[in-house]
């Protein structure tokens, strides 16, 4: 007796439900997004003329008013434009200081300005510096690079300096030099 060669049905069932599985883990891999598809642009939101402020005992600590913010709303930083802020001493000092651009941080409560600093006072206080921080939690503005502090009778110059009262009194860190009486321009 001759066996007739060929395929059976049951193995043509088996042949089309291993084919079909395979199809269906094949698509099932290629239409899940990958890492970089899923994680897309960062969103962002954009305020304009922001105000951030804060009062202790009724009397008003800072005032800054941030032209334009792009934040991230997951990691709470973004990047901040035409920034002018007032800093209250509890002597009466005022430190207006204006920026053209920094970044913020909500979280770690800060404010970075490090293009386009204007700083003055009202006390004939004149400041620069490549870069000025504050820190909201520990409420100091810290100046790195290059800070020079001139006032009357007094020119301070180091590489940062820190201060908890409007730069009326200030600690000034690295290559610091104080030179004592008139300053001749």
């Amino acid at each position: 007796m001759k066996k007739k060669a060929g395929i059976s049905k049951v193995q043509i069932v088996v042949g089309l439900i291993v084919i079909a599985v395979i199809a269906v883990v094949v698509w099932a891999y290629s239409s899940t997004p990958g890492e970089e598809q899923a994680k897309g642009p960062a969103p962002v939101v954009t305020y304009e003329n922001n105000t951030l402020r804060e009062e202790e005992n009724g009397k008003l600590i800072y005032e800054i008013v941030i032209g334009k913010m792009t934040l991230n709303p997951t990691t709470k930083e973004g990047k901040i434009e035409n920034v002018k802020g007032t800093f209250y001493g509890t002597d009466g000092t005022i430190l207006n200081i204006k920026a053209a651009k920094g970044t913020y941080n909500e979280e770690k409560k800060t404010i970075d300005l490090t293009e386009g600093l204007e700083i003055t006072s009202n006390r004939d206080l004149t400041f620069t510096t490549k870069e000025l921080l504050w820190d909201n939690s520990k409420r100091v503005l810290t100046a790195k690079g290059g800070v020079k502090i001139t006032k009357p009778g007094m020119v301070a110059t180091a590489n940062s300096a820190e201060s908890s009262d409007a730069f009326t009194n200030f600690k000034l860190m690295g290559n610091a030099r104080i030179v004592k009486g008139d300053v001749v321009k």
